[in-house]
């Protein structure tokens, strides 16, 4: 909290924010502290009610699909009779964050194989070129199987991006029918 903030002394506006927000009434104490620093109190009561009014604005379900959706946490700050509500969108709002995460996951997947793909090609030609100049039946021997070895790296890892990419697909697929699913009613996110 600034220092303007704090000698402001709008806790009507900083409680509405932070119930807006869905802040639990703990940070009021994180207030507390960096206004002392400025030798500035906070008006408890107003900050407390105002945050009850920003509260019945964020338990919504639409915000608890939507702070889920994002990957936030529920900090179990709505009141019992809002609850029920924020916390069925915040169930739907899993289901896309999960189903995000999993295509996320095998996207970052499929993207280390190509990695392992490129690196083992780059590494052959080092390797050719190597064999090229090799001045005896040893190091060519050597090389030779170095440059097997890599191919069969490069056929393990081809299959490896087959199956990779089937479930890239197979979560993109799962991400598309999570979206059709919740799009009509929280709308496209």
């Amino acid at each position: 909290m600034s220092q303007g903030d704090c000698l402001s002394g709008n806790w009507s506006r900083i409680g509405y924010d932070d119930g807006v927000a869905g802040y639990p009434s703990s940070r009021l104490g994180n207030h507390e502290q960096a206004c002392a620093a400025y030798g500035v109190g906070v008006d408890a009561r107003t900050y407390l009610e105002a945050r009850e009014r920003g509260l019945e604005v964020y338990c919504t379900p639409y915000r608890g699909f939507t702070a889920a959706a994002n990957g936030r946490n529920y900090a179990g700050v709505c009141p019992s009779h809002l609850e029920p509500g924020f916390l069925a969108g915040f169930g739907d709002g899993r289901f896309v964050h999960d189903a995000k995460q999993r295509l996320d996951d095998v996207s970052s997947d499929v993207g280390s194989i190509e990695y392992r793909i490129r690196k083992a090609d780059k590494d052959i030609g080092k390797a050719q070129k190597r064999l090229d100049r090799a001045e005896s039946d040893d190091e060519r021997r050597r090389l030779r199987r170095e440059i097997s070895d890599l191919r069969a790296d490069i056929r393990r890892a081809d299959e490896d991006l087959r199956h990779a990419r089937r479930r890239e697909d197979m979560a993109r697929r799962d991400l598309d029918h999570v979206s059709r699913r919740f799009a009509p009613i929280y709308g496209h996110w």
